[in-house]
C-alpha cells in the first residue's frame, strides 16, 4: 500500500520545520546517501526553507561580503541541530568550486525532493 497524500505532506512539513542549519564547506569528495556530517566546514548559516509543492523543498542560505575564504567552497550540508550538540543529517551536496571573497555575495539554493 502506498502512503496517502496527507501523510506525504505531513512528512514534508516535518522535514521543512526541522531544517535549521546549512553548513557550507571546503570538502569536495563525492556525496553519498550515508553522509553523516560536513567534511570540512567553513561557515554555518540559518537557511530559509520554502515548501514548493507536495514533494519539494527549497532551502536557501546567504553569505554576505563579511565572509572571505582563501580556499574554494565545494560542499553544502543541510541539517537539524537541537539546543545541545546533537544533530540530524538531512542532505549533503558537492557543488562546483566557488571563490568567496569580501567583494562578492553568495546565495545557495538547494531543492530537496521528498518521495
Amino acid at each position: 500500500m502506498v502512503a496517502t497524500d496527507r501523510l506525504k505532506r505531513l512528512l514534508l512539513d516535518t522535514i521543512a520545520d526541522n531544517i535549521n542549519e546549512m553548513v557550507i564547506g571546503f570538502d569536495g569528495t563525492p556525496s553519498t546517501s550515508s553522509d553523516g556530517s560536513a567534511g570540512r566546514p567553513a561557515v554555518t548559516v540559518s537557511p530559509t526553507v520554502t515548501i514548493l509543492d507536495d514533494s519539494s523543498l527549497l532551502v536557501e542560505g546567504n553569505l554576505g561580503t563579511e565572509h572571505n575564504f582563501s580556499e574554494t567552497l565545494k560542499e553544502v550540508y543541510i541539517q537539524y541541530k537541537d539546543g545541545s550538540s546533537n544533530f540530524t543529517p538531512i542532505a549533503r551536496h558537492v557543488i562546483r568550486p566557488i571563490v568567496k571573497t569580501s567583494t562578492n555575495e553568495m546565495k545557495v539554493q538547494v531543492i530537496i525532493e521528498v518521495r
